[in-house]
């Protein structure tokens, strides 16, 4: 399920969703850590993300996204951007891909 996608990024649902709506997002560059970036390619993977956060924070209608970069699971730069609520237990949620297509149909980047 993609979300956006241009020449240099792509965002897209997260195939082990911490919350409806989870979101990768992923420069098309390839780099293993983020520290491999140049401070200017990491500069643009952050106004990216936040673009695409403040999308889904609307569409999702959620108080808040948290932001991560992990980079243990594959050895490829990405963002994780994941709605919640405050005091939101998300263990207790079930994932819903139809929720987070509804979400992603949702999205508007300007």
């Amino acid at each position: 399920m993609i979300a956006y996608e241009d020449d240099s990024y792509i965002a897209f649902a997260d195939i082990s969703p911490r919350a409806n709506g989870h979101l990768l997002v992923v420069p098309k560059a390839v780099h293993e850590q983020f520290t491999d970036m140049n401070p200017s390619e990491f500069s643009a993977l952050m106004n990216m993300s936040h673009k695409i956060a403040k999308a889904l924070q609307s569409a999702a209608d959620t108080e808040r996204i948290q932001l991560g970069i992990v980079g243990e699971d594959v050895p490829h730069v990405h963002v994780h951007l994941i709605p919640f609520d405050i005091g939101d237990d998300r263990q207790e949620k079930e994932f819903n891909q139809e929720i987070t297509q509804q979400i992603i149909d949702k999205i508007q980047l300007a």
